[in-house]
């Protein structure tokens, strides 16, 4: 499991002061994001590092969106599905977002 500390995009984000509708952050901005030190994750599989080309970046690993499982955007396998959660946590995923879609009109 990853842990994400003080980042702005995760606090109170956006206010309006009365004069006008520009959104201002609180605070001084960004701090530091990290992988939190979790007793259940490995350390060959807490951290993955992407690559293009020359340049390359170690990230952690926190989420898989999930969401073509639910079922909305057609029929799926269970077994599959269920399979390739299995695979994702084996590589050390923690978080799965399964929120499906919707659509709506004003």
């Amino acid at each position: 499991m990853a842990a994400i500390v003080g980042h702005r995009v995760f606090s109170t984000a956006t206010r309006f002061n009365s004069t006008g509708r520009e959104p201002r952050w609180r605070g001084s901005g960004a701090t530091s994001v990290r992988c939190a030190d979790v007793s259940t994750a490995t350390s060959e599989n807490r951290r993955v590092t992407v690559s293009n080309r020359n340049d390359s970046l170690e990230i952690c690993r926190v989420l898989n969106g999930m969401w073509q499982t639910s079922g909305g955007w057609g029929r799926i396998d269970r077994d599959d599905a269920v399979e390739a959660m299995l695979r994702y946590a084996d590589a050390g995923l923690s978080t799965f977002d399964m929120a499906d879609h919707c659509k709506f009109s004003l």
